[in-house]
This record gives structure tokens, C-alpha cells and sequence, in this order.
């Protein structure tokens, strides 16, 4: 059962980030090296679910979904790797996370991806195909999925949760557009990845029957029914 997969680029991998314009530029991720899994993506891997989705695929802070960062004008391949420029709002978050890329603080972008065609056969795994559901500054070393990780290093039960949470009111909403539901199923993805990795549920999580839902507030539910401008 594949999962969805988290690939950083190092710092020398961003090409701009232009606080006037709030523009940042760089690679989600580059073709041909071995990463720190094993892995060898393969120019060509992006193409298809570019043509298909590219339009909807989101750039983040920290690949949490309730932090988008803004939109992305521009996405493709060339000879290194999977190109993009994202046009940043000034948002208070959006000017901060320029201010942490100018500082050396925010030294990577990471993309998250689900493998479609992968060899196996010879000494790494060779990606020649992924399905791309967004892209993400981050932090130096930055744990894949710390935002769902307390401070020991086990998985925060609460948050994810609360993950779920925002995923039902969402769908409760009803009118789900595409890009909406493209959204949604990134989550799905990134939860289920977290569950594949557990051989058994944390003890501290309580099955409840369905809960009344109320008045939603979450920033996943207003950004992507308000789509950023």
C-alpha cells in the first residue's frame, strides 16, 4: 500500500523571494539524486499529474493545510527538477515566512507526493511517476509531519483529530468544487500516511459516536472556499 511521501530540496534550490512582490520562486524537487529514503525521482515523473491537476496543487507552510502561503502561477519541469513560482499575499504569515526565507531560518521546499510508477528492481527505487498535491516551505531537517508530533516525538492524537474535524465540517458544507475536493483528499492522503505507519492506535484515543458540529472557524474551510487572489 503506497503512502504519501514528503521530498525536501536544500537550500541552494531557492531562487527568490521577493518580499515587495511576494513572489517566491524555486524547485519543489530535484530529478536524478538519491535522497535520504532511497529514492531516485526521474525527470518526467511530474508531467501527467501536472497537466491533470497542476492547477490545483497548493503551496503551504509546513505541509499543514489550515497554513496556506498562496497560490501557485507557474509549475513545470525542466532539465533539474520541478520548477514553481508562487505569488505570497501579505498576510501576517506570508510576510513572516519571507522574512524567516531572507534569514536563513526557512532553508528548504518539500513537496507532497503519492507515487504512481516506481521501479524497484535495482539498487534504489527508481519514481517515474507521483501524483503532486502540494508543495511546501519548510524548515531546515524539518520532520515530515512534526506538525502532528508533540514534544516526544510520538504523534499528537489531539491533532489529528482535529485534522479529521475540519475534514468532516468541510464536507458537511457541501458544494465542493474541484479544487476543493483535490484538497481534501491530500488530507485524507497525509492521515492515512500517518496510520500506515502505526502498527497500532495510540491508547489515549476515545471512539465516540458522531458529534454535533459547530459553527466552523477552521482556516482550511475559509481558504478553500475563499481561494486566494
Amino acid at each position: 500500500m503506497e503512502k504519501m511521501i514528503f521530498k525536501q530540496t536544500q537550500l541552494g534550490d531557492l531562487i527568490d523571494a521577493d518580499e515587495k512582490a511576494g513572489i517566491v520562486k524555486g524547485y519543489g524537487s530535484v530529478f536524478g539524486n538519491v535522497d535520504s529514503d532511497g529514492d531516485i525521482i526521474n525527470r518526467g515523473a511530474y508531467k501527467k499529474t501536472i497537466e491533470e491537476n497542476g492547477s490545483r496543487v497548493k503551496y503551504l507552510y509546513q505541509h499543514d493545510m489550515d497554513k496556506p502561503l498562496g497560490k501557485i502561477v507557474n509549475l513545470g519541469e525542466d532539465n533539474k527538477g520541478l520548477y514553481f513560482e508562487a505569488e505570497i499575499p501579505k498576510t501576517t504569515l506570508g510576510k513572516d515566512v519571507i522574512e524567516l526565507m531572507k534569514a536563513g531560518v526557512i532553508t528548504e521546499n518539500s513537496v507532497g507526493i503519492l507515487p504512481i510508477q516506481k521501479d524497484n528492481s535495482g539498487e534504489y527505487r527508481q519514481i517515474n511517476e507521483v501524483k503532486l498535491y502540494e508543495i511546501s516551505a519548510v524548515t531546515l531537517a524539518a520532520n515530515d509531519q512534526a506538525i502532528l508530533l508533540d514534544v516526544k516525538g510520538n504523534y499528537d492524537s489531539e491533532k489529528v483529530l482535529k485534522r479529521y474535524d475540519n475534514l468532516v465540517k468541510v464536507i458537511r458544507k457541501g458544494q465542493i468544487s474541484d479544487d476543493l475536493g483535490y484538497a481534501i483528499e491530500s488530507e485524507l492522503v497525509k492521515l492515512k500516511s500517518i496510520f500506515a505507519s502505526l502498527l497500532t492506535l495510540p491508547t489515549d484515543i476515545e471512539v465516540t459516536e458522531p458529534r454535533e458540529v459547530k459553527k466552523d472557524d477552521s482556516e482550511i474551510y475559509n481558504y478553500l472556499i475563499n481561494k486566494l487572489k
